[in-house]
């Protein structure tokens, strides 16, 4: 418990300092080089999410305009708030660091969510939300980086209505220790699982955008700052020689009634 509370202030800190830093246009031509007109630039993601990832979460993601889903670990907020928009629901962003939360929050006008989106600061393992608060939730990119995934899913069960959809878009790492399948621990606190499946082209991409990281590292430590860019370039290099033991799986699971 100690060791998990430890990573989560050290990475609340990291991410705080991300966040600090705008993006440099070489680190977005990188990411349009590579995935094309399928990269939501004007979004600003903080994961390797797709325009076809988005429209597949929208899709599936059938709730009432009136009604809100949480965005955990929404950093700057931009694919979250695009779901929002395209299906006209309220939105809630949730993440653990307060820089990314007020970032995402200046953005709300963007998407038109004015007066339909809140957002707050917290660890979604130890979130104060109410039972069944939520009408359905979303995570893009961030479960795979919570330290106690069980418990964070356990915690989205607690705070979504019964039948309210969880989707989520998260990394396996095949690994004996690491979570290879997402399937027993959702569950394990009452979700049903509606669609598990791995994302085409996945690790051939992303192995092409560490290498180009690299390539360009000189560079985008020259527009962006060491600080800032520093976490991308030592990502590169330490997942590039792994993506082997990756997979990018899109799941939609839902609630069982209580």
């Amino acid at each position: 418990m100690r060791d998990e509370k430890i990573m989560t202030i050290n990475m609340k800190s990291a991410y705080n300092e991300l966040y600090k830093y705008e993006r440099s246009e070489t680190l977005h031509n990188i990411w349009h080089q590579v995935y094309g007109e399928d990269y939501p630039k004007e979004l600003n993601p903080d994961s390797p999410v797709t325009i076809t990832d988005l429209r597949k979460i929208a899709q599936y993601l059938k709730i009432e305009p009136n009604e809100t889903f949480i965005d955990v670990g929404c950093g700057r907020g931009g694919p979250g708030m695009w779901v929002a928009r395209e299906i006209g629901a309220s939105y809630y962003g949730f993440d653990l660091s307060e820089t990314g939360i007020k970032l995402a929050s200046e953005r709300a006008i963007e998407f038109g969510l004015e007066g339909r989106a809140e957002f707050s600061s917290g660890d979604i393992c130890e979130s104060n939300f109410p039972n069944n608060h939520f009408d359905a939730a979303i995570s893009i990119g961030a479960i795979a980086f919570i330290p106690n995934k069980q418990k964070a899913i356990q915690e989205i069960a607690r705070i979504i209505r019964s039948d309210a959809l969880f989707i989520f878009i998260t990394v396996e790492e095949k690994k004996p220790h690491l979570v290879n399948d997402y399937r027993p621990l959702l569950s394990k606190v009452g979700f049903n699982v509606n669609l598990y499946e791995e994302i085409p082209g996945y690790n051939d991409r992303q192995g092409e955008v560490y290498k180009k990281i690299i390539e360009n590292k000189k560079q985008l430590i020259k527009e962006m700052g060491y600080q800032a860019a520093a976490p991308w370039i030592m990502e590169a290099k330490m997942y590039m020689p792994r993506l082997k033991i990756f997979r990018r799986v899109f799941v939609v699971s839902n609630k069982q009634n209580s």
